[in-house]
């Protein structure tokens, strides 16, 4: 195979634009040497990489498929020419890093901030999202580790485990069942429960509705847990979360409580692309966890 680093930042600069005219631009090249680059590599691979449709360029399936591999082609090489030795340092680069967006905005901050202070010029980059979005991320390459809660790992990405969270019950404090004795899981399955991600609610079936009857009540489907906890918050339900989230107990009116009996615990893992090599600046951002045990369990 006969492939030019000229025609994958060609390629890149094309699906990034969705256009001829503008990768010229960016590449200080002309649109018929940026078209010409193109067909030397769709004629190498065999395929078809862009439609070309009026005058925008909209990748194929083929070109979908070739985009996170070429990004992390040029972004590793990129690394190299701004310097090995600078990386190495930690006087330059990024640190990418996934997180559910409850995660981000209660965990993190402080860590980052320690991180930071050790290393004041290394750029950040947070994708604050899903819990269920982490692990696609790093296969993505839109992130270059990711921390969030369990979940199956594709072949080629690594997990390793940080901590065990508890999970309690989110009640909206208006409810008698906020400020009432001991609570079991039982009491709770004729609330109307707020599920904001399909992997956990899959999670509470396994781990208590096995021996309890499944709620029969109306369930209300949202995407983020911040979302979950508005609604309880205005008494449209009840939902489980993650100890760390009670922070946020005074901005939306609810109340965490710890459930009797069975114990529910989330393991929340720190994810990576596992036939890679981390860059110095994971390298550094791990070291700082590992030597830090305070740092890693949430408050």
């Amino acid at each position: 195979m006969n492939v030019t680093l000229r025609q994958l930042r060609a390629f890149h600069e094309v699906a990034k634009t969705q256009s001829f005219t503008l990768a010229a631009q960016n590449m200080g090249l002309t649109q018929s040497a940026v078209s010409m680059l193109i067909r030397q590599l769709e004629t190498e691979y065999g395929m078809a990489l862009f439609d070309r449709v009026q005058r925008s360029a909209r990748l194929t399936e083929v070109g979908k498929h070739m985009l996170p591999v070429t990004a992390r082609i040029l972004e590793d090489l990129q690394q190299v020419y701004e310097g090995a030795a600078d990386l190495k340092a930690l006087k330059r680069g990024t640190l990418r890093i996934a997180v559910p967006q409850m995660l981000a905005c209660s965990w993190l901050p402080p860590v980052i901030g320690k991180f930071t202070q050790l290393y004041p010029d290394v750029s950040l980059r947070v994708m604050d999202t899903t819990g269920d979005r982490i692990v696609s991320a790093i296969t993505d390459n839109e992130a270059e580790i990711g921390i969030g809660p369990q979940r199956p790992t594709p072949e080629g990405i690594s997990s390793e485990l940080l901590w065990k969270e508890p999970i309690q019950v989110v009640l909206p404090r208006s409810l008698g069942l906020a400020n009432a004795g001991e609570i079991t899981w039982d009491r709770l399955t004729r609330e109307n429960w707020i599920q904001y991600s399909d992997d956990f609610t899959l999670y509470l079936e396994r781990s208590i509705w096995t021996s309890l009857p499944i709620p029969k009540t109306r369930m209300t489907s949202v995407r983020y847990l911040t979302t979950a906890l508005a609604f309880v918050g205005n008494g449209m339900g009840i939902t489980a979360a993650p100890k760390y989230a009670r922070i946020f107990e005074d901005q939306f009116s609810v109340k965490f409580r710890e459930v009797t009996g069975t114990r529910i615990e989330r393991e929340f893992y720190i994810y990576a692309r596992g036939n890679h090599h981390r860059s110095p600046v994971v390298d550094a951002f791990m070291s700082l966890l590992t030597s830090n045990p305070s740092l890693i369990t949430p408050p």
